[in-house]
């Protein structure tokens, strides 16, 4: 759904807890590139359908490996997230529930994480035979060591509940859960007022900051911070500023990024 800049991409197999199956491995790819290509959407929140689950994962039943041998058996046929896809769109996960394996993807991945206070992590991939890889690599860049192998290592045993995910830095927000959905309506809208130009440049920033050295990271910061400054935005958003009026921004090019 779109409305008011933000799109909500909703997680909707509540039936299943919301586990990723060859359906929504096919779909998940193409809502992340129609968001992408949409200017209307100025920041994005995903979460899941019911009040159990936000996401458990591939689906054992229906497991969501594509058709494609190859494809089966690249890094791309886990393709879920943003990230993932390469979508340049501020993402808000709204944790609205019990989250296992692979749905840690979208927690990882995410810009920032709110969380109800009933959400609980859990990571049974060696439990089954499979190596818990993509999702702890993620993770390692935003809590420490120890806590992400305590989860990995053990197979569900050990799982990590809102309040410990919270205090070691994963979940930026931990709220009851009827409050959880307003504010990331709250925080997208805070986001999409605002230049989706400059945006997109100071998220990049940031997330090349946890990929590269300190000082390659603030080159490319500088560089985003160049570019932004030769953009209409920057000039309209002072002027705006002087003349005590909202700013109009410009639509987002393929381009600005690069």
């Amino acid at each position: 759904e779109v409305a008011d800049g933000i799109a909500t991409l909703t997680l909707d197999r509540a039936d299943r807890r919301n586990a990723v199956n060859k359906a929504m491995n096919r779909e998940l790819p193409l809502a992340w590139a129609a968001i992408e290509a949409d200017p209307a959407v100025r920041a994005v929140i995903v979460t899941g359908a019911g009040d159990k689950a936000f996401c458990t994962g591939a689906d054992l039943a229906d497991q969501p490996i594509p058709n494609d041998p190859e494809l089966a058996r690249s890094i791309r046929s886990i393709s879920w997230t943003g990230r993932q896809n390469g979508c340049t769109k501020p993402f808000i996960a709204a944790v609205n529930g019990m989250t296992v394996g692979g749905g840690i993807h979208f927690i990882a991945d995410a810009d920032i994480v709110i969380a109800s206070d009933q959400a609980r992590l859990i990571d049974t991939h060696v439990a089954v035979g499979f190596v818990a890889g993509l999702e702890p690599v993620s993770l390692v860049h935003r809590m420490p060591l120890g806590a992400v192998m305590k989860l990995a290592l053990t197979g569900g045993d050990e799982r990590l509940d809102a309040a410990e995910a919270h205090r070691l830095g994963l979940f930026d927000e931990v709220l009851p859960a009827a409050q959880v959905m307003p504010r990331c309506r709250a925080l997208a809208a805070n986001i999409a007022r605002h230049s989706p130009t400059a945006v997109a440049r100071s998220r990049a920033a940031i997330w090349n900051a946890l990929e590269q050295p300190l000082s390659q990271a603030l080159e490319e910061a500088w560089r985003l911070i160049m570019r932004q400054n030769d953009h209409p935005d920057a000039s309209e958003g002072v002027q705006a500023f002087l003349d005590k009026r909202a700013p109009v921004w410009q639509e987002r090019t393929p381009g600005d990024l690069a």
